[in-house]
């Protein structure tokens, strides 16, 4: 009995002594919570303290006006295109212009275009092309024009205006042998530029029918291959003829343009310095005038 009194009595002096120690350990967890946070709010306002607080920024809509084209263009530096040179209409009354004339006869006037067989249709041949008879024809009129120049021409050259070296050898010069020479080159100038024009339309045109024709397809024939290789090389030989004698006139053509200007220099010092010159006749583009 006496055991169990004791028993009775230390459990209600444990319980007495349990319930405020939990609240002691309840108040103790909640002020180190408390002390946690007051430090971690003492830390942040220190870290706040020590920078600077940046107000927030209100985006601002920024507008760009891009730069007007016209301008920019105008500005920047434009290389100039070439000038074209327009080549003169060739004079039909002249014999060049009358050998093309003759090659248009029997010709029909209506526009007519040739066609070849494709492969996806009929090649259509460009509408400069008349016939093979006027193309051979009108080469014919520019290889014969340009043999002409050649040899109507060329004793200008022979001269060798540019090349003389004193005032001696140009006194020596006979001056209205200078006069006719000066007009002679102008005559060449018109013609080797009405020459020039049909060669390179011609040619331009030849080269046309030329890569048409590499379109062609001849099924039904069996040598189909070799019908157009000779085709593309009859065009070929008409242009090659033709360009060869070209290239020479064109040399020939720089070669006068250079006597051209030699021989307007030698005018001027022919009539200002040689003792039998005579100042008192002018030249204007080739043609003699006497003063009045």
């Amino acid at each position: 009995m006496t055991n169990d009194r004791y028993s009775r009595r230390f459990a209600g002096a444990s319980k007495a002594f349990a319930y405020p120690a939990i609240a002691l350990l309840l108040l103790l967890s909640l002020d180190f919570s408390s002390d946690g946070a007051s430090a971690q709010n003492r830390r942040g306002g220190y870290r706040d303290r020590d920078q600077p607080s940046t107000p927030a920024r209100t985006p601002v809509a920024v507008s760009v006006t891009p730069a007007p084209v016209a301008a920019v263009a105008v500005s920047a530096p434009q290389a100039e295109a070439p000038k074209q040179i327009k080549s003169p209409p060739i004079d039909p009354n002249s014999p060049f212009g009358g050998a093309l004339a003759s090659c248009d006869k029997g010709v029909s006037e209506e526009e007519v275009q040739f066609g070849l067989p494709g492969l996806k249709g009929e090649v259509k041949l460009d509408r400069c092309y008349r016939g093979r008879k006027q193309l051979v024809c009108r080469f014919d009129a520019v290889l014969a024009e340009g043999k002409s120049l050649t040899e109507e021409f060329t004793r200008i050259v022979e001269q060798r205006y540019p090349d003389v070296n004193n005032l001696e050898e140009i006194c020596k010069i006979d001056f209205e042998a200078l006069v006719k020479d000066s007009g002679e080159t102008a005559v060449f100038g018109k013609r080797f530029a009405a020459e020039r024009s049909e060669y390179d339309t011609r040619s331009a045109c030849a080269n046309k029918v030329k890569q048409s024709i590499q379109d062609v397809t001849l099924p039904d024939l069996v040598q189909a291959p070799e019908v157009i290789k000779s085709l593309i090389d009859a065009v070929d030989q008409e242009i090659n003829r033709v360009s060869v004698v070209q290239e020479q006139v064109s040399g020939l053509a720089a070669k006068i343009d250079a006597s051209q200007r030699s021989i307007a220099v030698l005018q001027k010092i022919h009539r200002a310095m040689c003792l039998k010159s005579k100042p008192d006749v002018e030249v204007d583009r080739g043609r003699v005038s006497s003063n009045m």
